[in-house]
């Protein structure tokens, strides 16, 4: 990281790194409390707040909302990992999930459900009584989740005791350097204090929104780099926490950050090395745009699937359980005949009739037929359309 790539307001944030690398500066950023921003950045927060009121106006109204969201967050989990280089595809995760992982798994399946149960146990957290937001005991209770089974240099839920750096090789070579660690935690705290749980100040004259505390707070832990491994994943999770908490339902925005992974980086470190925001910002608002878009046509297009589906079942009883599991494929696009018992209550011969008869209406298709036990089905429809941006 050299001197001449940062500027002025970025120098004065350096600091020596310890020993053996004392000859190396590191950043340590103080979170703003408030953007000074250009027009522009201000009309892409307005589109983006535009956005979210469409999204929960929408929400209101859709049927199945908790089933959509459900695979929406496997979708997530899914893009995200591969901002990271994992290779797991989303029908392999929903395989993985469906038969837990009774046919074995890839390291990056379980790399990808365990961001799934990570995001859950998250939002889980916001919703119980007495929650306090968004504290430091979430951030690294998700971290230590997520890296479950990792190696024990990751630290799981813990932040890091070593020197990162950014880029390949050398820290001398290093495109960024982030704080060594015996500034993580005064780092950290002042990051909850002034955005994860943040309050306006009597001394301000208006309070900063939530779209701006997005884009804050995302590259700000991103450039503290609290953790060994898993920063990236973490840093994406807390943003679906941070618009769950301000009533927003949860957004994802991995798509998006996946298909323009090179620009998210460079507005990134154009955060990192120059404190330049208004490009991050109006980069993170195009973010939350098309994560509001895609997921009301996705929902709407899941719901367009169902509909025809029971137009295929207008002569099985509305009680039937082949009637009942459509719905349910909404949240569970691909399935097992002991998933299907499960969610329906049924026995599991109730349940191998009524995927039967959906594999008849085609429905469902059995992924492999040869198969005598652990028969996995997929919801194609679904699947294509999950699938699709």
């Amino acid at each position: 990281m050299r001197h001449q790539d940062l500027t002025a307001s970025r120098q004065r944030c350096l600091v020596k790194c310890d020993e053996p690398r004392s000859h190396c500066h590191a950043l340590v950023p103080k979170t703003p409390r408030l953007l000074s921003m250009g027009p522009r950045a201000n009309s892409a927060i307005q589109r983006a707040y535009e956005a979210l009121g469409r999204l929960q106006d929408a929400v209101a109204h859709l049927p199945h909302t908790e089933l959509i969201t459900r695979s929406l967050a496997r979708r997530e989990a899914v893009q995200s990992s591969q901002i990271e280089g994992t290779r797991t595809q989303l029908s392999e995760l929903l395989e993985y999930e469906a038969t837990q992982g009774a046919e074995g798994n890839t390291p990056d399946a379980l790399v990808t459900e365990r961001y799934v149960v990570a995001l859950k146990d998250g939002l889980d957290s916001l919703a119980a009584p007495g929650a306090e937001g968004i504290t430091l005991d979430v951030v690294r209770r998700l971290h230590r989740v997520l890296m479950e089974g990792s190696h024990p240099h990751v630290r799981a839920g813990e932040w890091r005791d070593t020197q990162a750096w950014i880029g390949t090789g050398r820290i001398e070579d290093a495109t960024f350097v982030p704080p060594p660690p015996a500034y993580i935690a005064a780092c950290m705290e002042e990051l909850e204090d002034s955005m994860l749980r943040y309050e306006r100040g009597e001394e301000e004259h208006y309070e900063l929104g939530i779209v701006a505390r997005l884009a804050i707070a995302h590259a700000q832990f991103e450039t503290i780099h609290p953790f060994a491994d898993g920063n990236g994943r973490v840093g994406r999770l807390i943003m679906p926490l941070m618009l769950a908490e301000a009533g927003y339902p949860p957004l994802y925005l991995s798509g998006f950050l996946l298909r323009y992974r090179h620009a998210y980086y460079e507005c990134l470190a154009g955060v990192q090395l120059k404190d330049h925001w208004d490009a991050w910002v109006e980069f993170l608002c195009r973010a939350v745009v098309d994560a509001c878009d895609t997921s009301l046509s996705i929902a709407r297009d899941m719901n367009d699937i169902l509909a025809g589906w029971m137009t295929r079942l207008t002569d099985i009883r509305a009680d039937a359980a082949a009637h009942r599991l459509p719905e349910l494929l909404l949240g569970h696009p691909v399935t097992s005949i002991n998933e299907v018992a499960s969610l329906l209550g049924t026995s599991f011969q109730t349940a191998s009739t009524a995927v039967d008869i959906l594999v008849d209406r085609g429905i469902l298709q059995d992924r492999y037929p040869s198969r005598k036990r652990n028969r996995i089905f997929h919801a194609s429809e679904l699947l294509s359309r999950l699938e699709r941006n």
